[in-house]
């Protein structure tokens, strides 16, 4: 069993105003996205959403003084850094200036001299002519090499992101989404965000605002590289500049993109593309040799020229990951022969330890045992070690770095990763005091990798509806994680050890009749025992959809697993498939174009599928076919079909078609009495009307009587408007129902609206006093006593049984034995209704109103 605990995130109840996926809503509403403006600003955001850049505080004074200096013919330089961000960086702002037609340089340096400004750098620019430097994804904690800068009469304008610890430098400008005088008060712009917003108010003062966008595939490489949080601004680069990146502008680029991948013109990108494919192979360059490589091929117009910068890159990134799986297990080695995984922080000091992956081998080493973790490289000739540090949640490394800040020659970072040169001597005085400090700051329980879990799902729900509309909260990264689920009780089968050190496991997973196959657990050999000593599992999991043949693929990539411990909640299950949302979106395979062809829903032999007449159309996928089944055994709901788009591909037509809840009522019952039993068999199945329902619906019909209800909602009110619109439809007239905040789904059985309309054959008013009581056939229903002149008034009543508890929603029902919902099975409602009398206590919503 792993050393995990599972935490469900919680949220606040949904805004039932908001119509769209409950599972998607509440995902939302964990993330604090919750009413309907913040729901729709983060679906539907847009690059017309972005921030006026002026609102960052000195880009207006940067912006015209690169222009003032540019006219003059001076020299300006940007001065990058070595990994994604700083190439990005560099580029975008290197390529942005040139287009505007201004003399640009650029420099960046290798990873020996340090990260940020130097002043062996600045004095090499200097020499080269440079009047200006623009720093990016650098230089807000660089205060001395500001100064020297001034002082040999060169200017500096800073653009960067990272934290502002010792206040702002004495630079000509300095822009950073992280100084408190910003208008804009987002502060999570990567550095290449922050260049952009400059390069934006370039292109907006010369009225080509809209060709700056161009840049935002360059803009979104270096911004989900460099792991900030994809919110907010964040999220609209990322999510334009991936759309971009199939189309890119940029030479090098392109071409590297026909190199690693297939048909990317044709393939919709995202950020695990950018993260673990295109990324690192940037990142190469500058973690083993020179990061101007990288610089190079997105500047670069010569084909041959980015053919030989892609075959370098390439190479340099397999070395990369050489040296690194090697270095990964010399650490491996060394903290199991010295038991380093016992201490509460690993450290792992060695040398020959290259600098230029200790990061990623540090992040490895703390997925494996969830402990902080610090890699160094020695470097005896010089006296010092290099090391990098990853942490777990509840440690804020560079707090534990702050409180021995003597140690070091020098340190940054943030709570999550950090670096710093120490000298030698005090390695093993380092090592000591930060297991110490880690002592008095953490206990046990803060090494038990937590597993955020989004939402518990039902299996029958892993289907191109669920995956389509998970695809509205892409892209998935840093602050906005692709969803966790979870799933219980599921069987399994076919497990079994993948990959070349059999390290992996997969499985297929069956619940609901559905089974989904070759589920994907990395890096999980160690649980393989457990599951074969299980019947069910409970999984948690992130989903994907894939393409095979023009056919759609469902994915599971299993986080954990735990052995069931808990028998399936019957009712929970139930009560989740009622809620579902209609319609779903499905896609049908078929041969042929279905577009002048009717279809229809068509249940035979216990599977469900599209027909046309008599003859099969197309299969239905086996969750949909669950879904449709069970509503219609268990609730007796009645289903269409119509067709949304279809897709004519290689190997077939995507025929991607909408089910919906068909509310139509057809009977063919002559007398009054035949008709109304057609239409409770319909609305409530072998269900009663209630007693109020009853007097109200006899006042109606048998007394012909204008008539007053005063109810609850609770009561069955919905019911009684049921009756009253399908009865009038069905004998060829029209009823109206008039009020505020009508539930949508009544549109289905009577004509709405919020006012009095003219020649209707009979009026509802809900919560409402009718304007003319003239008319014949009316009915007013009220929560609240009235009472109106020549109306049949008739007042509800009903005792509560004191063995029902009463709460507040479904989701409270969950944990009790003895429940009802009006979303149970007609059945087992019926049941309850029959023995409510004989129970000793049962717990409900104020749905059990209605059987009392």
């Amino acid at each position: 069993m792993r050393n995990t605990k599972w935490i469900y995130k919680t949220y606040e109840k949904l805004d039932s105003n908001i119509n769209f996926d409950k599972d998607i809503l509440s995902i939302l509403a964990s993330r604090n996205i919750s009413t309907k403006e913040e729901v729709h600003k983060f679906l539907n955001g847009t690059i017309e959403h972005l921030p006026n850049p002026l609102n960052f505080t000195d880009i207006e004074k940067a912006r015209d003084y690169i222009l003032r200096i540019a006219k003059e013919n001076k020299s300006i330089w940007i001065y990058g850094d070595y990994d994604v961000d700083g190439i990005t960086s560099t580029s975008l702002l290197y390529l942005g200036l040139k287009e505007l037609g201004i003399d640009v340089n650029y420099y960046i340096p290798l990873r020996d001299e340090g990260y940020g400004l130097n002043k062996e750098a600045i004095s090499h620019i200097k020499e080269q002519g440079g009047n200006l430097i623009i720093t990016v994804d650098c230089g807000i904690s660089s205060h001395e090499e500001v100064e020297f800068c001034n002082s040999l009469g060169m200017d500096i304008i800073i653009t960067d992101h990272h934290e502002i610890n010792h206040g702002i430098p004495n630079a000509y400008a300095t822009i950073n989404p992280k100084r408190l005088d910003n208008i804009d008060s987002f502060n999570l712009l990567a550095g290449v965000g922050t260049a952009f917003m400059l390069l934006l108010s370039l292109f907006e003062v010369k009225n080509k605002k809209e060709e700056a966008y161009k840049y935002l595939d360059i803009v979104a490489i270096g911004t989900i590289a460099d792991i900030v949080p994809l919110v907010g601004y964040n999220r609209i680069i990322a999510k334009y500049g991936l759309n971009l990146l199939k189309s890119s502008k940029w030479l090098g680029l392109n071409m590297l993109l026909k190199r690693i991948f297939e048909n990317p013109q044709e393939k919709k990108f995202d950020t695990y593309d950018v993260g673990f494919i295109i990324a690192p192979i940037f990142n190469a360059a500058g973690r083993l040799e020179d990061a101007k490589m990288g610089v190079d091929l997105f500047t670069s117009e010569d084909h041959v020229k980015c053919d030989n910068l892609i075959y370098n890159l390439i190479n340099k990134n397999s070395e990369r990951k050489t040296i690194q799986d090697e270095i990964l297990e010399k650490a491996l080695n060394k903290i199991e022969l010295k038991n380093l995984d016992k201490k509460n922080v690993i450290v792992v000091a060695e040398e020959n330890f290259h600098h230029g992956v200790i990061g990623i081998v540090a992040s490895k080493i703390v997925d494996r045992f969830y402990k902080p973790t610090i890699i160094m490289e020695i470097k005896p000739q010089e006296g010092i070690a290099t090391a990098s540090c990853r942490s777990i949640e509840g440690f804020n490394i560079i707090e534990a770095l702050n409180s021995f800040p003597e140690l070091f020659t020098k340190y940054g970072g943030h709570a999550g990763a950090a670096g710093f040169s120490i000298p030698i001597e005090n390695i093993d005085i380092f090592e000591e005091k930060i297991n110490s400090y880690a002592e008095e700051v953490l206990n046990s329980s803060d090494f038990i990798k937590p597993i955020k879990i989004d939402r518990e799902v039902s299996f029958y729900k892993i289907s191109y509806d669920l995956l389509d509309k998970l695809s509205f909260l892409e892209p998935f990264g840093f602050g906005n994680p692709a969803p966790l689920f979870a799933v219980t009780n599921c069987k399994y089968s076919n497990l079994r050890a993948i990959g070349k050190e059999k390290n992996h496991l997969m499985l297929n997973l069956n619940k609901d009749e559905v089974e989904i196959k070759n589920c994907v657990w990395f890096n999980s050999e160690d649980m393989l025992e457990t599951i074969k000593s299980s019947s069910e599992l409970d999984v948690v999991f992130k989903l994907k959809l894939e393409t095979y043949k023009d056919k759609y693929q469902y994915k599971i990539f299993i986080e954990d697993i735990k052995p069931s411990k808990e028998k399936i909640n019957y009712n929970k299950e139930m009560i989740n498939l009622y809620n579902l949302n209609f319609p779903l979106e499905t896609v049908i395979y078929t041969r042929r174009d279905l577009s002048q062809i009717p279809l229809t829903i068509n249940f035979k032999n216990n599977e469900v599928n599209i027909f046309s007449g008599m003859s099969l159309v197309a299969y239905l996928d086996p969750q949909i076919q669950y879904i449709l089944k069970t509503l219609k055994d268990k609730y007796n709901f009645n289903f269409k079909v119509k067709i949304k788009k279809i897709l004519p591909k290689m190997e077939n037509f995507n025929n991607h078609i909408l089910i919906e809840r068909d509310y139509d009522f057809k009977s063919y019952s002559i007398k009054p009495g035949d008709l109304f039993k057609d239409i409770k068999q319909y609305l409530i199945g072998d269900f009663n009307y209630n007693y109020i329902q009853k007097n109200i619906l006899s006042s109606i019909f048998k007394e012909k009587k204008n008539t007053i209800g005063i109810l609850e909602k609770n009561r069955g009110i919905n019911t009684i408007i049921k009756t009253i619109g399908l009865f009038y439809k069905s004998i060829g007239k029209k009823a109206l129902l008039i009020g505020d905040e009508l539930d949508s789904h009544l549109d289905n059985f009577i004509f709405t609206n919020n006012k009095y309309l003219e020649n209707y054959d009979f009026y509802i008013y809900l919560n409402k006093k009718p304007e003319n009581t003239t008319n014949n056939n009316i009915l007013v229903l009220s929560e609240i006593d009235i009472k109106i002149e020549n109306f049949n008034i008739i007042k509800d009543s009903f005792v509560i049984p004191k063995n029902i508890v009463f709460l507040e929603n479904d989701e409270d029902l969950f944990s009790q034995k003895f429940i009802y919902s009006k979303k149970l099975p007609l059945e087992e409602k019926i049941s309850i209704q029959k023995t409510l009398n004989t129970m000793e206590k049962i717990y409900s919503t104020k749905d059990i109103l209605v059987i009392l």
